[in-house]
C-alpha cells in the first residue's frame, strides 16, 4: 500500500510491487552504424519487464548495520589492518605527493564512525568505502611494497565477508526480472571505486599506448556494456557477463596481472562473478511479477495473512499508517521506497515474517481502540 504523508484520503490504496528508482545516467543515443561485440548481436533475449523499475540494491536496516559492524570488526582485528585505521597523516611521514595521488582518503576508523552514526542507506555504500581504502592504498605504494600486499589481503578478505551479507540480504530485493538483475549487479559495479578505469573506452591514441590494439583483440568498456543492456542488445545474462569479464581480461592481459591495474582489475571481476551467482542465479529463485499473487513461501506471511493486513490498514488513520512504516523501516527497510517527500510505498510481499507480525498485531491493536466496548 502506499502512505501519502500529506493526503490521508488517498493513505491505503493498493498491493504494490516497486523499488526505488536508480537516478538515470547520462548516455549518448546508439547510431545505427555502431558497432557491437558478437556476444551481442542476436535479437534480444532478455526481455524487460516495463512495469518494473530500477533498483538501488540492499538496504541498511538495523539488522544489515549489525552483521556489518561484525564484517568490519573481522578485518579491522587483523595485525595488517593497523596501518589502515587511521588517516594517513601525510605530512608526519613526509609524503607531500599523498593529496596528488590520492583524491578520497579513506580509513577503516572513519568507515566505523560512519557505521556507528547510521550513514549509510545501502550495503553497497559500505563496501565502497572499505574498498576505497584499499585502492588508496594500491595507488599510492607499489605492488611489492608491505603496504600494497597487505591491502590486497585484506580486501579478499571484506570481500567474503561482503559476499556473505550479500546472500544474506537478497532476500529483501523485490522480485525482478533477469534484465533488471544484470542492470542491479552493472550499476553496483560502476561505483565500485576501484572501477574508476573501466569505465569509459581506453584512449589509446591520448595514452600513446601504440600497442594496444595489437594485444587486445576486442576492447570493451562498462559504459558500452550499459549502453548495450539497456537496448536490449544481449541474448542472455552469459552474453552480458562476458562482456564486463572482457573489460577487466583486456586489462590484465595488457598491463599484466602483477601490475597495480592487473590485480586491481582482478579484484573488481571476482567481485562481478560473485555479483552475478548472488544478484542474477540467487536472485532468479525470486520471480519477476505479473499481477498475480506471490506464491506462500515457508517462512514468510501467506497470501491470506496479507490480505487481512492490509483489510485492516484500510481502517487505520494516516498517524497509524506512518508509524506502520516506522517500524518497517526500523526493521525491514527494503519493503520501503520513498516516492518524493510526501509518499512512501510498502511491499507487502518484502516484509519478513518478524517484521510482518509486530506491524500487523499493531494494527489490530489500534482497531481495537476503535472499536466501541461491549
Amino acid at each position: 500500500f502506499r502512505v501519502h504523508r500529506t493526503q490521508a484520503s488517498a493513505a491505503v490504496s493498493k498491493f504494490f510491487a516497486t523499488a526505488p528508482a536508480e537516478p538515470p545516467r547520462e548516455l549518448r543515443p546508439l547510431e545505427e552504424d555502431e558497432r557491437f561485440g558478437d556476444a551481442a548481436m542476436a535479437d534480444p533475449g532478455l526481455h524487460r519487464d516495463k512495469r518494473q523499475r530500477a533498483v538501488t540494491g540492499i538496504q541498511m536496516d538495523e539488522s544489515m548495520l549489525k552483521k556489518c559492524d561484525a564484517a568490519l570488526k573481522t578485518v579491522t582485528r587483523r595485525q595488517s589492518a593497523v596501518a589502515f585505521s587511521e588517516p594517513v597523516n601525510w605530512r608526519a611521514l613526509n609524503l607531500p605527493d599523498y593529496p596528488k595521488i590520492v583524491k578520497q582518503p579513506m580509513d577503516l576508523g572513519t568507515v566505523q564512525d560512519n557505521l556507528t552514526n547510521h550513514r549509510y542507506a545501502f550495503l553497497e555504500e559500505f563496501a565502497n568505502d572499505i574498498r576505497l581504502v584499499w585502492k588508496n592504498a594500491m595507488l599510492f605504494n607499489a605492488p611489492d611494497s608491505a603496504y600494497f600486499k597487505n591491502a590486497k589481503q585484506l580486501c579478499e578478505v571484506a570481500e567474503k565477508k561482503m559476499g556473505e551479507l550479500e546472500q544474506e540480504g537478497i532476500g529483501t530485493l523485490p522480485p525482478l526480472d533477469p534484465p533488471v538483475r544484470c542492470e542491479l549487479v552493472l550499476s553496483e559495479i560502476m561505483r565500485h571505486p576501484m572501477c574508476e578505469w573501466f569505465i569509459q573506452p581506453v584512449d589509446v591514441e591520448g595514452l600513446g599506448l601504440t600497442d594496444y590494439r595489437s594485444v587486445v583483440d576486442r576492447s570493451m568498456d562498462l559504459t558500452t556494456v550499459q549502453r548495450q543492456l539497456k537496448a536490449d542488445r544481449y541474448t542472455t545474462v552469459e552474453s552480458f557477463a562476458a562482456d564486463v569479464k572482457l573489460t577487466f581480461d583486456n586489462c590484465i592481459k595488457y598491463n599484466g596481472a602483477n601490475s597495480m591495474f592487473g590485480v586491481v582489475a582482478a579484484l573488481v571481476s571476482q567481485a562481478f562473478e560473485r555479483k552475478c551467482t548472488t544478484y542474477i542465479s540467487l536472485g532468479a529463485q525470486h520471480p519477476p511479477r505479473t499481477g498475480q499473487p506471490v506464491p506462500d513461501r515457508e517462512g514468510w506471511p501467506s497470501f491470506s495473512q496479507k490480505k487481512k493486513f492490509y483489510d485492516a490498514c484500510t481502517k487505520l488513520s494516516l498517524v497509524d499508517l506512518n508509524h506502520i512504516v516506522k517500524l518497517v523501516h526500523k526493521s525491514c527497510s527494503g519493503a520501503l521506497q520513498h516516492n518524493g517527500d510526501k509518499e512512501v510505498e510498502l511491499d507487502v510481499d518484502n516484509l519478513d515474517m518478524e517484521t510482518f507480525k509486530k506491524v500487523f498485531n499493531y494494527a489490530k491493536q489500534q482497531i481495537q481502540k476503535l472499536e466501541p466496548a461491549s
